[in-house]
């Protein structure tokens, strides 16, 4: 045994040294810095006609990065119809300029101005740095149908039979785009990996929504799965592309996580070290392997937790080395230890506590749809659990009776289970409340209701479970909350003792 535990101490070493190909003098993820930035890059344009649409009144400029860590930037729109912006991209990448362009390539250093008539918004006119690049995705993407709306009951390698003809469909297009335009190799590099990436997304998606609706096992894994070393040898630095993070979390589920979609393995039971040997093992490309474990790291920061990080902090100093992931990774962990740090000042940005402060005195905002607003009211000076789930849901199902214990257990103590259902019919709704027993308040959400709920507490997927103490405040959120674990019993007594 003792021979066993040398030898893979040895292989992590090695594994962990041969990913550093470059000495690296980066301050500790701990020390909490401030990410590197690049070249300032102004984004600026004009929008003419502005009547058409009299309600737009700012341009708002998102930088996709790691779920939660978003940068989005907005610019008022003058009375001549200028906006303008300044970045400071590390790298070559995509950005969204909403409502002007859905997709811009970006390069540190650069300045692009764009023109845009809202009298005919199907035409965008790009100059300065990268606007023949632009010009071409704009006039590629007006004509381009890359998605894959095929029915999920096929079987998996129907699926992806029908698939790969319309991957060659979408090919084929490109290069009578490629030859009448005289397009040039980065357009040529954006436009492969984005047809790839609407391709890979949806075979990762398939094996998910296939057993939902069948309940089928998965038995051709292999064979399915071969355009995995595809997408190995595809993601690279050279552009960052806006579907790259998505991309990542798939791949993370599908390859990582193997069992999927019948039972994923739970994210428990591996450890960093663990994971990261898997993951170098599993390629020879630096930027995926990075990416994806900061795309897998980061669901704990997601879920507000640090510790893996902070506990492992010299393994990924050593092993997280690009500049450009570093920095995503290094931003998120700024921002989750700063909530930790005072969850009361963003509490109360989240639920609209200080909107009369930030809006001024003349501004009345509403809040007929903040439903955890009005059922904090409700229940003053009590602890509050907060389930958000729905009926078609297997994963918020199947933690329903573990709900029903710890409700049970905290029935006399100042704890409230709330549940708010997020769709589904009423009757599935009443009939999983009645099947599981659940007391607590229920509350089945109107459109508008969940939508808030989605958007105000940034929610991606269900389950997902929010804490807040005796006083109204937002102590914890994710889904790592489940009733199921024995972590979330005691986080609700730590409230209690407060």
């Amino acid at each position: 045994m003792k021979t066993k535990t040398i030898l893979s101490s040895i292989l992590l070493i090695f594994l962990f040294s041969c990913i550093q190909k470059e000495p690296h003098h980066y301050p500790s993820f701990t020390e909490m810095q401030e990410p590197d930035k690049g070249e300032k890059t102004i984004v600026s344009g004009r929008i003419s006609n502005l009547h058409v649409y009299p309600h737009v009144k700012e341009i708002k400029l998102t930088i996709p990065d790691l779920r939660g860590a978003e940068t989005v930037f907005t610019s008022p729109i003058d009375s001549s119809g200028m906006f303008y912006f300044e970045i400071y991209p590390l790298i070559t990448r995509e950005i969204t300029l909403t409502p002007v362009e859905d997709i811009i390539v970006v390069s540190p250093g650069d300045s692009l101005f764009i023109e845009k008539d809202f009298a005919n918004i199907t035409h965008t006119v790009f100059s300065g740095n990268d606007a023949e690049l632009n010009r071409h995705i704009n006039l590629f993407r007006g004509s381009y149908l890359g998605r894959y709306h095929f029915p999920y009951e096929l079987s998996y390698m129907e699926y992806k039979d029908t698939c790969d003809m319309k991957l060659q469909e979408i090919r084929e297009k490109l290069t009578v785009f490629q030859q009448e335009n005289g397009t040039s190799e980065t357009f040529n590099n954006w436009a492969e990996k984005q047809i790839q990436l609407d391709y890979y997304s949806e075979l990762f998606q398939f094996p998910f929504q296939h057993y939902m609706r069948t309940k089928k096992t998965f038995t051709e894994k292999e064979v399915y799965y071969g355009f995995v070393e595809d997408l190995k040898k595809m993601v690279d630095n050279s552009i960052v592309m806006a579907d790259y993070f998505r991309v990542m979390e798939l791949y993370n589920i599908n390859v990582l996580f193997k069992g999927f979609p019948e039972t994923v393995e739970p994210s428990t039971q591996k450890t960093l070290r663990g994971i990261l040997t898997e993951l170098m093992n599993s390629s020879d490309n630096d930027f995926l392997v990075q990416l994806s474990a900061s795309t897998w790291l980061n669901n704990g920061l997601n879920a507000n937790f640090t510790q893996e990080i902070e506990e492992n902090i010299d393994l990924m100093d050593s092993v997280i080395t690009d500049p450009f992931i570093r920095a995503s990774l290094q931003k998120r962990f700024n921002q989750v230890k700063t909530y930790q740090a005072n969850p009361q000042k963003y509490s109360d940005a989240v639920m609209g506590n200080n909107s009369l402060e930030i809006s001024g005195i003349g501004v009345q905002p509403s809040d007929l749809v903040n439903v955890m607003k009005h059922v904090i009211e409700a229940n003053p000076n009590k602890v509050l659990y907060v389930d958000v789930w729905a009926p078609w849901c297997l994963g918020c199902v199947i933690e329903m009776p573990h709900s029903k214990t710890l409700f049970d257990y905290f029935a006399d103590k100042s704890v409230t289970f709330v549940y708010l259902c997020m769709g589904g019919s009423q009757e599935d709704w009443q009939k999983t409340i009645k099947q599981f027993n659940l007391s607590g308040v229920h509350l089945y959400l109107t459109d508008k209701e969940w939508q808030d709920v989605m958007k105000r507490f940034n929610i991606k997927s269900i389950p997902h479970y929010l804490l807040f103490d005796k006083n109204g405040v937002m102590v914890d959120f994710g889904n790592h909350l489940l009733p199921s674990k024995e972590s979330t019993k005691t986080a609700i007594e730590k409230l209690l003792e407060k």
